[in-house]
């Protein structure tokens, strides 16, 4: 779908129920170029992608079959209408209940309820189990060629997987397939693309509509300030940009830029769509170098608290350790220690990229006994008469004498004096000087009458 968004989160949301009107980007051509071709959709634009396609819509129901849907739901609502009714009834029962619990043993009827409703919010994400595995197989081998609004239920799913003889005798390599297969199934519908614009711009709704509740919720836990730019990321797309902000979040602009929050919302929808970028091309080479030198300058900063400081990767022990006394852990081992614009292999770099966003490569500040010991160590190898810093590169006319250039008079002269003029014994830079004596506008008009 091509969007832009400050907050970056999969999400696993029902598809447009109307198909794609766009041609098929398996008809593209990959050697023809993705800008030339069609770009009418984000799948278009990323034909090398795995596409989530939209649902096929359910065939036209009968009048004989809307009569009968029509008395499953009115009992459903009866159902439903029992139900409501029995629950406030004992409601009303446990409240009575609670409330002379709270009497006996002199607490509040509130502190009865929260140790009865007490739950976290946070939830770790479950493993692959073996029998959803097996369900999600089933329904692979039963509703593959079936039509929308005739496929197996999950409940029709779960009993023919109970029925199924061999299914129940499995060996523990098999059921490691079944949960292989489910956990492949999984990542590839969270990293494919949507297949046409109407799809995409649901996707994102619905996504912003539950990041936005997630983040309300958030500042009425922890008290925090949150801002959340939402835009498309092509001209085609039809999604509809969105900002959000918690509390007074949107006077920020304003007090500080002078410009409402709106402004940098359309500023950064011209700028996504200029971009005109695929999945592919946002993760190219030069553009993951660029990532992880600001990863890591960004750091070296954070951990230094100098905000004009530069990396040194060939004397990186003396210019960066032994000088500030920082050090730089967890670079992948499989990738060579040596600045972001010499690694050439594409793998390489977004393996230490991910590694710097994962934080599981980091800047961390060393004791004084860890610098002293660093310290102890490059002087050891000074003396075994290692080269411990190398040497900048001379130049090629190094030892020669270089005459200074002069700029023409005229150049002097439109340039004006030199940053670098002399000044006097009194601190005062060296310029034209005015006249002794200034006439006045007054004797001026004396001499003229």
């Amino acid at each position: 779908m091509g969007t832009t968004s400050l907050v970056d989160l999969s999400t696993d949301v029902d598809e447009s129920v109307i198909p794609s009107r766009t041609p098929s980007p398996a008809g593209i051509s990959r050697s023809e170029p993705v800008h030339d071709a069609n770009s009418s959709t984000w799948a278009a634009r990323n034909p090398t992608h795995a596409i989530i396609h939209p649902r096929t819509p359910p065939h036209r129901l009968s009048d004989a079959q809307k009569a009968t849907r029509k008395i499953k739901r009115d009992q459903k609502t009866e159902v439903t209408k029992r139900l409501h009714e029995a629950l406030t009834i004992h409601l009303d029962e446990q409240k009575l209940k609670i409330d002379s619990i709270s009497h006996a043993h002199h607490v509040t009827p509130k502190y009865i309820n929260d140790l009865i409703g007490n739950h976290t919010k946070y939830h770790t994400s479950r493993k692959v189990q073996l029998t959803n595995a097996l369900v999600h197989a089933k329904a692979k081998e039963m509703n593959s060629d079936q039509l929308a609004g005739s496929r197996y239920t999950l409940a029709e799913l779960r009993k023919m997987v109970g029925d199924d003889s061999r299914m129940q005798k499995l060996t523990k390599d098999e059921k490691a397939n079944y949960i292989t297969a489910l956990k492949e199934h999984r990542e590839q519908k969270v990293v494919s693309v949507r297949g046409n614009n109407i799809a995409a711009a649901r996707d994102v709704l619905l996504t912003t509509e539950r990041v936005v509740k997630e983040l309300d919720d958030l500042r009425v836990r922890t008290g925090t300030y949150a801002t959340l730019f939402v835009v498309r990321g092509h001209i085609n797309d039809t999604i509809q940009s969105s900002m959000h902000g918690t509390d007074n979040s949107e006077d920020f602009w304003e007090d500080v830029y002078d410009l409402p929050m709106a402004d940098y919302l359309r500023q950064y929808e011209q700028w996504a769509c200029t971009q005109n970028q695929n999945l592919n091309e946002r993760d190219s080479l030069e553009i993951a170098r660029k990532q992880v030198r600001k990863l890591i300058i960004r750091g070296l900063v954070s951990v230094t608290g100098k905000k004009d400081i530069a990396m040194n990767y060939k004397n990186y022990e003396t210019a960066v350790v032994e000088t500030y006394a920082v050090r730089l852990i967890g670079w992948p081992s499989s990738v060579k220690f040596i600045s972001p614009s010499n690694i050439g292999i594409i793998g390489e770099i977004r393996k230490l990229r991910d590694a710097l966003k994962a934080r599981t490569c980091y800047w961390v500040a060393l004791t004084p006994a860890e610098v002293k010991a660093h310290t102890a160590e490059l002087d050891t190898c000074r003396s075994a008469g290692e080269v411990v810093r190398q040497p900048h590169k001379k130049r090629s006319d190094a030892g020669l004498s270089r005459k200074r250039k002069r700029l023409p008079a005229a150049n002097k002269e439109k340039n004006g004096p030199s940053k670098k003029a002399k000044r006097n014994s009194a601190g005062h830079r060296d310029g034209p000087k005015s006249a002794e004596f200034v006439e006045s506008s007054d004797e001026g008009e004396a001499e003229e009458t």
